[in-house]
């Protein structure tokens, strides 16, 4: 198994107004409901598994466009 893999079973407790309350490993979290799979109801349990990625390309972009804004901040106040 790839060691930047998970695999997480978690209960849908609630969904209620575009979030969802899941429980995992005994502790209730909220969360969008666009991280639940397609047809997921309320009572059913769910599998999630996840790995890390790159940042998407216009993460990647934004970070660099912060890097070359920042290269020369001091770290000061603002000047206007």
């Amino acid at each position: 198994m790839n060691k930047h893999k998970s695999r997480t079973e978690a209960f849908v407790d609630a969904i209620d107004h575009g979030t969802v309350r899941v429980i995992v490993g005994g502790r209730a979290f909220s969360l969008p409901t666009e991280v639940l799979p397609a047809g997921a109801t309320e009572g059913q349990w769910i599998e999630w598994t996840t790995r890390i990625i790159p940042p998407p390309p216009a993460t990647a972009k934004a970070e660099e466009e912060r890097r070359r804004l920042s290269a020369d901040d001091d770290g000061g106040d603002i000047k206007l």
